[in-house]
């Protein structure tokens, strides 16, 4: 008996059950009937061939177990949060929202970016969060639904939703938040911080409506100016020391008539070398007169969005949804200046929520803040940018999460200067969570591995853009990527999950043609 080693392929007798090399035995029929790992030979034995030679790798549990790049990852699926689908590598269930990761200490900030090309499910999977986190005991602020997107998910949760819009209601930007009730049920240093960051937010929200109402004049002069913000804010404090005590807040007709009044504190900021000027007074003050009277007047631009008292106050202790989709239809500067009257009240609303929890007067709440549609507000004016960039800065401290939406990151590399851009920028590179559907290659390589500086890998890159594909050549196709997306934590590999959806998400709240049933 002679023995002979295989290599390559495998003929009937290369391997027996047990080694690589067996004996060469005279009985060739014997040898023939035997079953090999190749099969057996014959009719019906299922005999291969050819076996193909399969690559080996050598290392320690903590190399090899980690897998390949990019579908296998070196640790568990995370279980914590809203469940939002299914693995396209592994089929397992994948968890997550900012809120969750963020208690179980995944991520050090409680904020989310979702970015995606329009009709992908971006919407549809912000409402799984916003359900899923219901169930979590967070409500959602959602500050401007231009669609609406969110409005029966949130009256499904017993959300409220304030409709706004011409002729349906109004929000008074003289009280974002319904503070002025809320003032007087605090006292002392609660009092004086409730008071100083409502006086703050209601100048800031006035100069970015007068700033957009001032849009396309001949002279270009769209900004209010030091002299006019100096106005506003001391006009403003004296307007409440007359009328703190009343039971409704005053409203921009007010404010109008103060200022045309001119009284000495008032006169001092606008002309502090010579208040008793009457002629010097009125140019100070004619401009900003006239473009707080175009607010006020309901037969303007706005007509009675902003001019009188809110028609509907904001309830924190559940879901809150802006419905503002009745503007769907208007003008850009129109939608922008709602926008920024709606995020300024849900931040007012929010910190009013905070210090009443303070105080021992409410119980302490967690929110997360859905900011849809964000470039279009953030265009409104850079003041707008500034209070974005401090709630991602701040979110941890004031206990609130944040996810915003937006459709590329080239929306947020439009505004007006290159600082506004690099806030803008720090927007997505300070959300812990990156979400990311369906993109161009040019999306991916130029903005955010370049701009952004987000570690995208070329089979990302490939799996994004294969996802921008639509499905075939009818009109209004859908993309490949319909209700997929890829979850990326910093430089971790992403990891790509297809959305699943219940019955009652499926003919419920997300049913997009309901008015056709």
């Amino acid at each position: 008996m002679a023995w002979r080693r295989h290599g390559g392929d495998m003929d009937e007798d290369a391997f027996s059950a047990g080694a690589l090399e067996e004996p060469v035995s005279a009985d060739r029929s014997h040898a023939a009937a035997r079953t090999t790992w190749a099969g057996r030979a014959g009719v019906g034995g299922g005999r291969a061939a050819l076996m193909p030679s399969v690559d080996e790798f050598y290392g320690a549990s903590t190399q090899v177990c980690g897998g390949f790049w990019p579908f296998s990852t070196d640790m568990a699926l995370p279980v914590d949060g809203v469940p939002v689908g299914r693995s396209l590598a592994t089929g397992a269930a994948v968890c997550c929202d900012p809120i969750s990761w963020f208690k179980a200490g995944i991520i050090e900030q409680p904020s989310m970016f979702v970015m995606g090309l329009p009709a992908i499910g971006k919407s549809t999977f912000v409402r799984r969060q916003v359900w899923g986190l219901a169930a979590l005991g967070m409500h959602a602020i959602i500050p401007g639904d231009l669609k609406p997107d969110y409005a029966p998910l949130t009256r499904m949760l017993g959300g409220q939703v304030i409709r706004l819009g011409a002729g349906v209601g109004s929000i008074n930007i003289m009280d974002p938040g319904d503070v002025h009730a809320a003032l007087r049920h605090v006292t002392g240093d609660a009092r004086a911080d409730m008071l100083a960051d409502w006086h703050e937010r209601r100048k800031t929200l006035l100069e970015i409506v007068l700033t957009i109402s001032r849009s396309g004049r001949a002279d270009g002069a769209r900004t209010v100016s030091d002299v006019e913000s100096n106005i506003l804010s001391t006009s403003l404090q004296i307007l409440h020391e007359h009328t703190g005590g009343d039971a409704v807040p005053p409203v921009v007709a007010d404010l109008r008539d103060l200022i045309q009044a001119g009284p000495d504190a008032v006169r001092a900021a606008a002309v502090f070398d010579a208040p008793d000027d009457d002629e010097r007074y009125r140019r100070a003050t004619r401009d900003l007169i006239a473009s707080l009277h175009g607010i006020a007047n309901p037969r303007g631009r706005y007509g009675r969005l902003f001019c009188e008292q809110t028609t509907e106050h904001v309830d924190l202790t559940r879901p809150v949804d802006w419905d503002i989709s009745a503007l769907a239809q208007g003008g850009d500067d129109v939608v922008a200046a709602t926008l920024a009257a709606t995020w300024t009240s849900a931040f007012a609303a929010k910190n009013k929520a905070d210090v009443l929890a303070d105080a021992g007067l409410a119980p302490a709440r967690n929110h997360v803040i859905i900011l849809d549609e964000m470039h279009r507000a953030l265009r409104a004016s850079p003041l707008m940018v500034d209070s974005l960039d401090l709630l991602t800065r701040l979110n941890r401290q004031w206990g609130v999460g944040q996810i915003m939406i937006t459709h590329t990151f080239a929306d947020l590399m439009c505004l007006d200067t290159a600082a506004q851009n690099a806030k803008a920028r720090g927007f997505v590179e300070r959300s812990k969570i990156k979400v990311l559907g369906a993109l161009s290659r040019t999306e991916v390589s130029r903005f955010l591995r370049s701009e952004s500086g987000l570690p995208v890998s070329a089979r990302e890159e490939d799996l994004l853009d294969d996802w921008a594909t639509p499905t075939n050549f009818r009109a209004h196709a859908a993309l490949k990527g319909m209700g997929k997306f890829l979850i990326k934590l910093g430089g971790l590999p992403g990891i790509p999950i297809s959305l699943e959806l219940c019955d009652l998400e499926r003919g419920g709240f997300n049913d997009t043609n309901a008015k056709w049933h």
